[in-house]
């Protein structure tokens, strides 16, 4: 199996989707222009903010309209289905709750162009609902034309349920963020690949080998970027990875088996 071996640190999520698409010739980064040309069933991902509250989103795609999606809060890591329609380079999502109205944002790069999901950068606008308004704003991550249509994620790597499959990255974030490398360990599959740069690396090969190394491993700088991702709605890398954060972990339907260290 090949191994990423990037050094990712200091990179967001979808420029380094974008680099590891470079190296290892994926599919799984923005490319716009297969977006303008493509009338597939395609889905793409978004992470942002609802008010102060951390939150990401999925959208299926047809074309260019909205199908089926969903929202989640960081804090509660559970899908709000929304329903949309576009008009223009406006969008309305609706949820049980409230509306979400929001227009494309662009960098400049769309010449001219009308706004969409080909050309912008992000969305922004309001969520209405319960006599509240809300600022949003969600900054584009990343789409994907695989299982876009079948609800399945995680469907290059393995055939069980995607709530299954991030059960156990879910399991060793948790468990690494409160410092327990007992329970952190459940989720690896060994050895474990900690890479410290993009040509060094060592190989854990233990439960007990990974509590020594511990602080070593997960440093502040490592912990701090932890809490700034979400094991929820990750994307996949080279048909067999999902990638936590800006590479900070990879799992397979084994566990994790890569870690990108930050010292």
């Amino acid at each position: 199996m090949n191994t990423p071996r990037l050094r990712l640190h200091g990179l967001n999520r979808r420029r380094t989707i974008a680099t590891l698409a470079v190296v290892f010739g994926l599919s799984t980064s923005v490319n716009h222009a297969a977006i303008a040309q493509s009338e597939s069933t395609s889905s793409v991902d978004y992470s942002g903010t609802v008010g102060e509250a951390k939150v990401g989103m999925t959208l299926v795609l047809h074309g260019n309209a909205i199908g089926k999606g969903h929202y989640f809060y960081y804090r509660y890591l559970k899908d709000i289905a929304l329903t949309g329609q576009r008009s223009g380079s406006d969008l309305t999502l609706r949820e049980a709750n409230g509306t979400f109205n929001l227009h494309f944002v662009g960098n400049g790069s769309n010449g001219g162009q009308p706004l969409d999901f080909s050309n912008s950068v992000g969305l922004a606008g309001s969520w209405n609902g319960g006599g509240k308004t809300l600022p949003v704003s969600f900054n584009l991550e990343g789409m994907s034309f695989a299982n876009a249509n079948t609800g399945h994620r995680y469907g290059m790597i393995t055939n069980e349920t995607d709530d299954a499959f991030e059960a156990r990255a879910q399991g060793f974030y948790f468990a690494a963020l409160k410092g327990d490398p007992k329970q952190a360990a459940r989720f690896v599959h060994f050895p474990l690949r900690v890479n410290w740069s993009a040509t060094h690396h060592e190989m854990i090969d233990s439960a007990s080998q990974l509590a020594a190394n511990w602080n070593r491993i997960f440093t502040p700088k490592y912990l701090a970027a932890l809490r700034d991702v979400v094991p929820h709605d990750m994307p996949v890398i080279k048909s067999q990875y999902a990638m936590l954060g800006a590479g900070l972990a990879f799992f397979t339907d084994k566990g994790v088996e890569v870690l990108n260290a930050q010292r």
